[in-house]
């Protein structure tokens, strides 16, 4: 696929792996992309149907397709990360990034994405948290 056929709007959703708690694991949430491919590398924004009523403003994508491979980062608004008791949104601190990478199989992008959240325990050690999951795309 050339920059062309790469840009514009592309339908999806993303699942939560095994390692969230209930009820959230398995959970698959669907989101819109609208994305612009110059020279191998994406530009654009995304909204889905979790996080959109939190937020003003879509997340960012910024990334890179090379032949038939995609990775790229979304980043929200602010923090926000599904926590035992629910989603706890924090205006005050930056989006994680969430990396997720693929590959273009029967007219879709499909791959696995990640997410990794580090916060200081009681000692004021870091403690590293790291969710996963699936996620897949298609051209509108």
């Amino acid at each position: 696929m050339n920059d062309q056929q790469l840009s514009g709007k592309w339908v999806g959703a993303y699942s939560y792996g095994a390692d969230y708690g209930e009820p959230v694991k398995g959970k698959t949430v669907a989101f819109e992309m609208e994305i612009t491919v110059v020279n191998g590398i994406i530009m654009g924004e995304c909204t889905d149907g979790e996080a959109t009523a939190h937020f003003k403003q879509p997340a960012i994508i910024e990334g890179s397709v090379n032949d038939q491979y995609i990775s790229f980062i979304k980043c929200y608004p602010h923090y926000w990360q599904h926590e035992m008791e629910g989603p706890r949104f924090l205006p005050k601190l930056p989006s994680q990034q969430i990396n997720y990478s693929g590959t273009f199989v029967n007219d879709r992008f499909e791959g696995e994405w990640e997410i990794v959240t580090t916060v200081m325990d009681a000692q004021g050690e870091a403690v590293a948290y790291k969710g996963v999951g699936s996620w897949f795309m298609k051209k509108k």
